[in-house]
């Protein structure tokens, strides 16, 4: 006998059993407990987030008889049969293949006749499938419904369905489920069916189950079944992370190491696209990422190294590769191709790639005062290959050149090195900007609740004014809005790392390179001498069909001759 699978063992029975559908609970227990149901509803909402079970609940504490507090009892016979799937007071009709006139006449015919229940539920899925006939049928029997009758229409896509069947029901639409819910739920589903797994199993469930309850627990069921290994689990994070150090070979290699894993290379774009998704949300929507809270950090700081027009040109790209995809004899091709275009956006000329290297060079501009830029390692020109040690060599002549310290530097030397390191927080200690971005890197921001955490993550504090005020900027006035909120409760958890009373608000006034040149207390300007600037030969400077054919060994150039 096989085993019932994890999300037919644990589909909830009650109303209150339901995870991440509140709004939906509320409006059918409250209607249930006064007796106002309705003779018509339409849910609607992605797949695996509990429509056909509701329908079902309803349909059970609508024949219970012995409800509680608009609750089905689930122990007298009409609730047990309707379980079961033998009650003759529910009919369930699947639309996607009973779509024709002929089947939904069928049922009209049966809707007058009586039953040993209160009411009639019949409980139509994917509604949305139903054709012209079959609509028009189905809107006639809902005009004027028999009083004892109720019908529940369930679809994926409520906009395919005729505004008049729309107009006849009570619309109420299920979302997907918050992370932290669905994670919390695949623990207790987990310890309950007695399967030992750990956090690492719980995040590619959830990644896999894209917020859909029944998706996570097959994906935790399967992840169960091969022991709770996540080996031939892809990490998302490699792509990204050679997008922001421009990597051709970093990003082939994970595409090669994902398909010797057996992953299709179709399948591979789509994750990608949807991880990229959700760096761009932390950024600008942190409450939108179907991830866990104390992942959102991470998401964020990889999201702010690749930059928002990064992550949109990536996005854009991966798209197109899916569209060309389709035509393609080999699909791994095209996300080769994609991969060296958006790893080396210097050799390009479209719109996107000089976004992406402005941003790059803007954000060079603004955290040049807190992180110096790593020397290049030379390149030998008979080869194209970096010299052996050349970054170590040209570091150390770099500091062989540089003059004494200067205030500035000598002042700096008294800030700890590391990120760990906190500064001793007295009241006497002078409080300026610097101290400011330091207490909040080192202490504050980790031990604040993971929302305000990762919306406060997207920006940064760009000055400090007398009498003991902190500006604050975010990426945009959207986010500034959802910030400004909880402006006092940072404020509160800044001062009392800094020792006094500190005030924060929002800075909307737009950033340039020069401005953060100048007003950066830690910048130098740095001279320019003239006779220092060459001409890069042309053949230094490889072009896109050299770098194309350098990523793909063995290929050849062939030359159209039209």
């Amino acid at each position: 006998m096989a085993t019932q699978s994890l999300y037919r063992r644990y589909r909830p029975r009650r109303f209150a059993e339901l995870k991440g559908q509140e709004h939906v609970v509320r409006a059918l227990r409250e209607a249930v407990r006064t007796g106002r149901e309705g003779q018509a509803y339409l849910f609607s909402g992605p797949r695996g987030t509990g429509k056909t079970t509701t329908a079902r609940i309803l349909a059970k504490v609508l024949n219970c008889t012995a409800p509680v507090d608009g609750e089905p009892c689930c122990e007298c016979d009409s609730c047990l049969s309707v379980e079961r799937g033998t009650s003759y007071d529910v009919h369930e009709l699947d639309a996607a293949s009973n779509n024709s006139v002929e089947d939904v006449r069928s049922l009209i015919d049966k809707v007058s006749l009586a039953t040993p229940g209160r009411h009639k539920v019949y409980i139509l899925d994917e509604v949305h499938m139903l054709g012209p006939g079959a609509s028009a049928a189905l809107l006639k029997v809902l005009e004027e419904p028999p009083p004892h009758v109720v019908f529940v229409l369930a679809t994926t896509d409520p906009q395919r369905l005729k505004d008049t069947i729309r107009s006849r029901t009570q619309h109420l639409q299920f979302h997907l489920l918050p992370s932290d819910t669905l994670a919390e739920h695949l623990r207790w589903v987990a310890d309950d069916a007695g399967i030992d797994i750990d956090s690492s199993v719980i995040d590619a469930a959830l990644e896999q189950g894209g917020g859909s309850a029944r998706d996570s627990l097959s994906a935790l069921e399967l992840l169960a079944a091969t022991g709770g290994d996540v080996s031939d689990h892809i990490d998302l994070d490699e792509f990204v992370s050679a997008f922001v150090d421009t990597d051709t070979g970093r990003a082939l290699a994970a595409v090669a190491h994902a398909v010797s894993m057996g992953h299709d290379p179709r399948t591979l774009t789509e994750h990608l696209l949807r991880h990229l998704r959700n760096l761009f949300l932390s950024l600008m929507a942190p409450e939108l990422v179907q991830v866990r809270h104390d992942r959102l950090d991470e998401l964020a700081s990889l999201a702010r190294a690749l930059g928002a027009a990064g992550l949109v040109r990536s996005m854009e790209r991966l798209g197109q590769a899916l569209v060309e995809m389709r035509f393609a004899p080999d699909p791994r091709i095209m996300l080769e191709i994609s991969l060296v275009q958006l790893t080396r956006d210097d050799t390009g000329d479209d719109t996107g790639a000089l976004l992406a290297r402005l941003e790059r060079l803007e954000r060079a501009v603004r955290d040049g005062s807190q992180r110096a830029p790593e020397p290049a390692a030379p390149v030998d020109p008979g080869t194209g290959k970096a010299v052996l040690g050349g970054r170590a060599r040209r570091s150390a002549e770099v500091k062989a050149t540089e003059s004494a310290p200067t205030p500035a530097t000598a002042a700096e030397s008294t800030v700890p090195s590391s990120p760990t390191e906190v500064v001793p927080e007295t009241p006497s200690a002078p409080v300026d900007l610097r101290r400011v971005i330091e207490v909040w890197e080192s202490s504050v921001r980790a031990g604040l609740k993971p929302l305000v955490r990762a919306l406060f993550s997207a920006g940064e504090f760009v000055g400090f004014d007398s009498p003991a005020t902190a500006r604050f900027r975010a990426p945009n006035p959207a986010h500034g809005a959802r910030c400004s909120a909880h402006l006092a409760e940072v404020a509160t958890a800044l001062g009392r790392a800094l020792g006094s009373e500190v005030t924060i608000v929002l800075d909307d006034t737009p950033e340039t390179p020069a401005t953060t040149a100048t007003n950066t207390a830690d910048s130098v300007e740095e001279p320019i001498d003239p006779t220092e600037l060459v001409d890069v030969p042309p053949s230094d400077v490889p072009t896109p069909v050299d770098s194309i054919t350098k990523a793909f060994p063995g290929a050849q150039v062939v030359e159209r001759n039209d």
